[in-house]
């Protein structure tokens, strides 16, 4: 039992023995320093008055005692009681605030952490005592240059390497906006079609009770050197009155294999689906990679950008940070059929509708898999980082036909924070060189994140280090 806990069960016992003693012949009651607030009515045949707007008077009082016999049985001490217990701080403040000193908005103490690969387990002496599998969670208790400190479900506490972790964004950067369609109601579509299993369906699960963030949230992870990334570009975000808006960061591959399937399906079946994924070089694998992809390897996310216009100051566990109090997600262009100057596949034209001024529209609905949610007019080199620049400085690719302004908000945004876009979705972005860490690695997120939250508050977290 925390001590909160047992400071409350003593309040509590205190109450019921007072009412207990009010059941005796007599009752005195000799306070010392009291606060105005508790003092009784100057009748002794009243019920006790209880004054909420007095303040309390640090200096002794001398009180006459009260004497109150079997007629005052009765007396009602409720509105006392709920004094008494108004005046007792909230939990929060009897645990001791864990001071930020990392990168993130709030303390890495207390993170819901996940294994990539197969992972060993170090004592202090940096000695392998345990491994652990992919996708084994655990509670983040501290961390070092180099690795954090894991508590894992069954007592085993050691120290696992930061490059190959995963770390849930919630718990780090809750001022972000987190909507993980893909495990509520997918929004995958190509050129405004459902995708039959797909469109609508809850892929996997993530949403649950999140202690460290004292609310309901998915559990939304990525590399432990993305999410620095990440920190980074809501960083510049924030400056400009906006916030990013994550729709997903891993992806379980059985989920993306699911999609694999249904696209393919669909693309068999339309030929205009069929030649909207396959214009200009790009295919089938740039909208919906038919292997493990950056997602699976936590080093990919896709977003989208919301104009702020209130902040307010949310604690955390002792920890203020700003967070949205009002704000509106980017716009959506619609995808239309039949567009007389839309782009033509096969035998059918589409097009996308837009204001004249784009600052706060992104092309497309989000997941709209075809050649209309593109960033460039061609492919580009995925996994090199930087090559989409170098390919748009020369001329090689061009900006895709429905660019847009808000579009290129968002990729600045990332790019400045050292993300790469994808030449074929705009709200996509790369964080290359940890991808290359996980694939060296062989990490293939072959597993599920779950509803089993890990997270903790920090105080929580520091107290279970050995």
């Amino acid at each position: 039992m925390r001590k909160n806990d047992s400071l409350l069960f003593a309040i509590a016992g205190c109450l019921i023995a007072a009412m207990l003693i009010i059941g005796g012949t007599t009752l005195y009651i000799g306070i010392g320093k009291p606060s105005p607030a508790l003092l009784p009515a100057p009748s002794v045949l009243a019920s006790v008055v209880v004054e909420p707007d007095l303040a309390y008077e640090a200096d002794p009082v001398s009180v006459e005692p009260v004497r109150l016999d079997r007629s005052l049985q009765q007396v009602d001490l409720r509105p006392l009681m709920r004094k008494v217990v108004s005046l007792i701080p909230p939990a929060e403040d009897f645990l001791p605030v864990v001071e930020n000193t990392g990168v993130f908005e709030l303390p890495v103490e207390g993170t819901h952490g996940i294994a990539m690969i197969v992972l060993k387990v170090r004592d202090d002496s940096g000695a392998a005592v345990d491994t652990v599998s992919a996708g084994t969670p655990f509670t983040i208790l501290k961390e070092n240059d180099t690795k954090v400190l894991a508590r894992f479900a069954d007592g085993l506490t050691g120290w696992v390497d930061k490059n190959y972790i995963m770390v849930n964004l919630p718990d780090l950067i809750p001022s972000i906006i987190y909507k993980n369609s893909n495990a509520e109601a997918s929004l995958f579509r190509s050129l405004g079609i459902e995708i039959n299993g797909i469109t609508g369906k809850t892929l996997y699960e993530s949403k649950v009770y999140n202690e460290k963030l004292g609310r309901e949230e998915f559990i939304m992870p990525v590399q432990y050197h993305t999410a620095k990334k990440i920190m980074e570009a809501q960083q510049i975000a924030k400056e400009q009155d906006l916030t990013i808006v994550l729709y997903e960061g891993f992806r379980p591959f059985s989920a993306q294999m699911e999609v694999v399937s249904a696209m393919t399906a669909l693309a068999n079946k339309d030929p205009a689906v069929r030649a909207a994924i396959s214009k200009n070089g790009f295919s089938k694998d740039f909208y919906i990679c038919t292997g493990v992809s950056n997602h699976q390897q936590g080093a990919a996310v896709d977003v989208s950008l919301a104009q702020v216009s209130k902040w307010a100051d949310a604690s955390f566990n002792g920890n203020t940070i700003s967070v949205p109090e009002a704000y509106e997600e980017f716009w959506y262009g619609e995808v239309i059929a039949d567009a007389l100057d839309g782009i033509r596949f096969g035998s059918r034209s589409f097009g996308i509708v837009l204001p004249e001024e784009t600052a706060c529209w992104m092309p497309t609905p989000m997941h709209e898999l075809s050649y209309l949610a593109g960033t460039f007019t061609r492919p580009t080199k995925t996994y090199t980082h930087g090559a989409w620049k170098t390919a748009l400085e020369n001329g090689s690719v061009k900006r895709a036909a429905y660019w847009t302004a808000g579009a290129q908000k968002l990729q600045d945004i990332f790019v400045t924070a050292g993300m790469d876009p994808l030449a074929s979705e705009w709200w996509h972005f790369n964080d290359i060189p940890s991808r290359n860490t996980a694939k060296s690695a062989g990490a293939a997120g072959k597993f599920e994140v779950g509803t089993d939250s890990f997270s903790m508050s920090p105080a929580d977290a520091v107290a279970l280090v050995p």
